[in-house]
């Protein structure tokens, strides 16, 4: 399973973290929402550095875990992040077994266990 989390301050997106994996597919590297959540998070870099914002984040990215810190605050990384939230939002309606929005913990929980691991 997919657990995400978005730790806002007064409505701006701070911290954000993505880990595990969908078990959608059992054919291994064939699973569409592992493949979804990873190309909104790549679209989502992508931007934020096209548009010339990458020193305004701190971001790991690796197979099965992404973390991304806002360092400092910009309306359009904002935006960008919001826009992210709400695709995983969507796509949790739908995949909810494979895809869990964990934003209700408290940051503090998230980070104590943020790279702990899924297994399908």
């Amino acid at each position: 399973m997919i657990k995400y989390f978005f730790f806002k301050e007064n409505d701006n997106i701070k911290v954000i973290s993505v880990k595990g994996h969908a078990c959608y597919s059992v054919k291994k590297n064939n699973d569409i929402i592992c493949s979804s959540v990873s190309t909104a998070i790549l679209m989502t870099l992508n931007s934020i550095e096209l548009l010339g914002f990458k020193k305004n984040i701190y971001y790991e990215l690796k197979k099965g875990y992404f973390f991304l810190k806002v360092l400092m605050f910009n309306l359009i990384i904002d935006k960008l992040l919001q826009n992210l939230e709400y695709t995983l939002k969507n796509l949790n309606k739908k995949y909810s077994k494979n895809l869990k929005n964990e934003s209700k913990k408290t940051y503090f929980l998230i980070k104590k266990d943020i790279k702990g691991k899924d297994i399908c």
